[in-house]
């Protein structure tokens, strides 16, 4: 039981364990960790358990919200780890420093190292479940998935920029019409979303975090997903309520540079985009400009503010 609360709530970015041990639940161990360690979260056995343990409690107790665990992890960590290089050495640590830099381990061929490439193998039986009824959507990436319903070949293909953009549309192609049911994850953030079949609004048929369309499906039936992104606040513990992440769906938006103007709560909140994936905050001195951890690159950054 300890886990799958543990599974249920975590830091913003979805990691947990600095320095590779387990903390106790809103303690100061995590604030004090923004100053004292680099070794944030051990990203490829990490992402790797996370993602494979949030997949068994889906499949267990049909609940959606572990998918939003599983999606939170993977773009705060795994997918922001640089590329592993022809000699051995690995991106290790997701670094939540207030003063972060993504950095490969020093050694070659560290420990775990070889879990990242399993992560990216796993994408395929993360992002959909099966059962006799049809078929589970868990997780919203450009991304193709073929089965057989009763007889027919059947697939359904994604087509968006989620979750830089709001609406998921997904494709229908089948030898013959069949029924059968889709159950669709909507996140516990995604307040007030919709859903579309061929340009029809639907009613969200709700059950533990899914939405559920059974319909007799024919080719071309085309489904749109609007999931209202919107910024909001989560602070690091209930003992600092002032040190926040900005946070826009599942991703942590991360700010540049370390030394930071003063900022308040309302300006975070007022972050406006300012490119494909850049995000910007006025203050009373300043700009700071925010980045998924996808688009770090090199920059130095970090990941909470203290905000007025």
């Amino acid at each position: 039981m300890a886990s799958i609360c543990w599974t249920r709530k975590a830091t913003p970015p979805g990691g947990w364990g600095p320095d590779e041990t387990l903390r106790r639940p809103e303690s100061d161990d995590l604030y004090e960790s923004l100053s004292k360690t680099h070794s944030s979260f051990e990203t490829p056995c990490g992402s790797y358990a996370h993602t494979k343990l949030t997949r068994y409690l889906i499949r267990v107790t049909r609940d959606g919200s572990y998918g939003d665990s599983m999606e939170r992890v993977i773009w705060n960590t795994v997918l922001g780890a640089k590329p592993l290089e022809r000699d051995g050495h690995a991106f290790y640590y997701s670094d939540y420093n207030n003063d972060g830099h993504r950095r490969y381990h020093p050694d070659a061929f560290p420990c775990c190292s070889g879990t990242l490439p399993q992560v990216a193998a796993d994408y395929r039986i993360n992002s959909y479940l099966r059962d006799a009824d049809g078929l589970y959507v868990v997780l919203y990436m450009p991304s193709s998935v073929q089965w057989e319903q009763d007889g027919a070949k059947v697939a359904l293909s994604q087509q968006h920029a989620y979750p830089l953009d709001s609406e998921v549309r997904m494709l229908i192609t089948t030898s013959s019409p069949q029924e059968f049911s889709l159950r669709l994850r909507i996140p516990a953030w995604a307040r007030g979303a919709t859903l579309a079949v061929n340009s029809k609004q639907l009613p969200m048929q709700m059950d533990r975090g899914f939405a559920t369309l059974r319909r007799r499906w024919v080719s071309g039936d085309r489904i749109d997903l609007h999931l209202p992104i919107e910024n909001r606040l989560v602070p690091i513990n209930v003992h600092h309520p002032e040190t926040v992440a900005l946070m826009r769906g599942p991703l942590v938006l991360f700010p540049l540079g370390q030394e930071h103007p003063p900022v308040t709560r309302q300006q975070l909140l007022a972050a406006r985009r300012s490119g494909p994936d850049t995000w910007k905050v006025d203050t009373a001195k300043g700009t700071i400009q925010f980045v998924p951890f996808t688009s770090i690159g090199d920059h130095a950054y970090s990941t909470y503010l203290a905000a007025t």
